[in-house]
């Protein structure tokens, strides 16, 4: 069975991009790999929606060169670099496809919806999120509303010198 993981920041108030669908909040707390390196050295495939492929594209280089990656979404194909595959399918399909590609470390880098997708669908395996000492007051929440209620246990919490507090739990 893959492995599933959501690795993830989220300001205090539990949101994922501000009112712009921006990112740029994060910048002040970049200086730290908060083990991202050695997170992303074990992780085969990544999966997204569509906005968090916009926004990383709009960062430039793109930052997945070596790994699998699908963008889920029903539009049409946002481009044709070859750098990822867009799909419609659903999380179990995905999952089951890049299982059967020898993809068993998967991280659904973002936003809400997918993680969501793949939590209620029971494929979701770790959360490892990252709590970031800013309040945004509005902006794309990391947990839509509607979805099931999943049990899961705390492993670790990290309390890093800058404020950010990592968590990471196991989903079930």
């Amino acid at each position: 069975m893959a492995e599933i993981v959501a690795y993830i920041a989220h300001s205090v108030d539990g949101l994922i991009a501000d009112r712009t669908g921006s990112v740029d909040w994060l910048r002040p707390f970049e200086s730290e790999d908060y083990g991202y390196e050695a997170f992303l050295s074990r992780i085969d495939a990544v999966v997204m929606g569509a906005n968090t492929y916009r926004e990383l594209r709009a960062m430039g280089e793109w930052h997945y060169p070596d790994k699998a990656a699908i963008v889920m979404t029903s539009r049409p194909r946002i481009d044709d670099d070859g750098l990822a595959v867009f799909d419609d399918r659903s999380p179990v399909e995905i999952a089951v496809e890049l299982e059967r590609a020898g993809l068993r470390r998967i991280w659904i880098v973002g936003g809400g919806g997918p993680i969501r997708a793949f939590l209620d669908a029971g494929l979701m395996r770790r959360l490892h999120l990252f709590q970031i000492p800013v309040i945004l007051g509005a902006g794309t929440p990391l947990w839509r509303s509607g979805g099931k209620p999943w049990p899961v246990s705390l492993r670790r919490v990290v309390g890093w010198r800058n404020g950010v507090v990592e968590t990471e739990y196991e989903v079930g």
